[in-house]
């Protein structure tokens, strides 16, 4: 894969989540001023391997911010994004797309 394209997909998913792509060697996730802990990921096929979400997470954690991991393969006009469950959630509830669970309910089955 070439660098040129790699770097395009960083600066695009950067500026997406309203920051900028951070340069290389720069500490930290893929973009830096972003609402969350961004690590972007272009490889053959777009798929999507646990070592990256563990990165992506622990990236989050060390950022202090909700995680997102956004994978595409080459020619892909279609990202993958992998992201906290609960953080989903709750971006859902706040858009009102759900409605807020009533006391006692559980979700987890």
């Amino acid at each position: 894969m070439s660098e040129q394209a790699w770097s395009a997909f960083q600066r695009k998913m950067a500026r997406a989540w309203g920051g900028q792509k951070t340069w290389r060697g720069e500490k930290g996730s893929d973009g830096r001023g972003c609402v969350v802990s961004l690590e972007t990921k272009r490889r053959k096929g777009g798929r999507i391997l646990s070592a990256d979400v563990e990165q992506a997470q622990r990236q989050g954690k060390e950022d202090g911010l909700p995680w997102l991991l956004v994978v595409a393969g080459h020619n892909d006009r279609h990202p993958k994004a992998v992201c906290d469950e609960g953080w989903l959630r709750e971006l859902a509830k706040a858009a009102g797309l759900l409605k807020e669970e009533e006391q006692g309910e559980r979700g987890d089955s």
